[in-house]
């Protein structure tokens, strides 16, 4: 009876921006119903918050932005839980000083540490991998620390289903070749063939591939796609967990509405990898690697807050990939196109679903 209300977590921690929030960070801390905390964008601008919850479990907080060193609050937000961490809406001051909603910005978070990634820059440490077949949450814990070898004849044992679920996240599956790829698995070894059944989806092989991952880890957006991959592969937990009814029904179903747009949205990893590729190598390193240029937006207008330049503009770091619709052979889809390029949109920034209605 003194356990706390089942639904809403504290908001506390890090977070870290994913999708058009890439490099921005958010720091969260909440003592009963006031929530306080720092919110830096990628330009370094820094703004600290003050605000509440309704409840001290309520799902969702808001309160008042403050730019470091400034006397007076200059915008405001609104938080809202998700699954895997938060919605955060920035909304600049009108003139009038109240909240500008038209002007407002929406940005996902992903809480910081749910599992560590391994970046293109980090010293390869190999860790002892199980010599028996593993579930698929050990997987997905593990395959990131092992070695390739041990990465591909583990993911070569899992069942077709769990192999299937992760071949359903375009990232994800983009990672997982790439590490298998490096295995160079013996052939008509199990390890072989089910390497050859990602390629067979993938239309592509192994060493033109293996350029483009190389190519692309010169680049400076690689952390990005780690960042989308681990994204993908945490949905993929949480939907085993929810199949396995080991969560709660309202949780399986966010999960559910976040991980459907996404799995629309399928690229190849030729397609993912060339976005990568700086663009001065493009052109060498793969000429079908499709590519596409952020398009500024222009600022907000009217506003009584010179929001920074990084917030402005619709996504900090270039996008990997492109428009699937102008790329035949890169958009890939089991379902009919108009509902596809629907929830594409809505997918191609990482939005995280809406609050569950109370």
């Amino acid at each position: 009876m003194l356990a706390p209300p089942s639904g809403a977590a504290e908001f506390g921690g890090g977070f870290d921006g994913i999708g058009e929030a890439a490099g921005m960070t958010l720091t969260l801390t909440q003592s009963e119903k006031r929530v306080v905390g720092r919110f830096t964008t990628p330009g370094g601008t820094g703004y600290t918050l003050n605000g509440e919850r309704a409840d001290v479990y309520e799902g969702s907080a808001q309160g008042a932005l403050r730019a470091v060193g400034a006397d007076n609050d200059g915008a405001f937000f609104h938080i809202e839980e998700r699954p895997l961490g938060l919605q955060f809406l920035f909304i600049p001051a009108g003139a009038d000083g109240t909240p500008d909603l038209g002007s407002a910005r929406e940005y996902s978070f992903l809480k910081r540490g749910v599992r560590p990634t391994i970046t293109a820059e980090e010293e390869k440490r190999y860790r002892p991998a199980p010599s028996e077949p593993v579930d698929i949450l050990v997987f997905l814990d593990g395959f990131r620390g092992w070695s390739p070898s041990d990465t591909a004849r583990l993911y070569a044992q899992l069942d077709d289903r769990n192999r299937g679920l992760i071949l359903l996240y375009d990232h994800a599956t983009a990672e997982l070749m790439w590490r298998i790829c490096e295995a160079a698995p013996a052939e008509a070894s199990l390890e072989a063939i089910r390497l050859a059944e990602m390629q067979e989806r993938q239309h592509t092989e192994c060493t033109a591939y293996l350029q483009l991952v190389e190519a692309a880890r010169n680049g400076g957006l690689f952390p990005e796609f780690l960042r989308r991959s681990q994204f993908q592969l945490e949905l993929v937990r949480a939907t085993v967990l929810c199949d396995r009814r080991e969560t709660a029904a309202a949780r399986c179903a966010d999960v559910s509405a976040l991980g459907a747009p996404l799995i629309l949205r399928w690229r190849r990893a030729e397609a993912i990898m060339g976005g990568l590729v700086p663009a001065d190598q493009r052109v060498a390193a793969q000429p079908t690697a499709e590519t596409e240029e952020a398009i500024p937006e222009e600022a907000p207008s009217g506003t009584g807050l010179a929001v920074p330049p990084e917030i402005q503009g619709p996504v900090p770091l270039a996008r990997p990939g492109g428009n699937p619709s102008t790329a035949e052979g890169e958009f890939v889809s089991d379902f009919e196109p108009d509902v596809a390029a629907t929830q594409a949109r809505e997918a191609a920034n990482y939005r995280l679903p809406l609050a569950r209605p109370r």
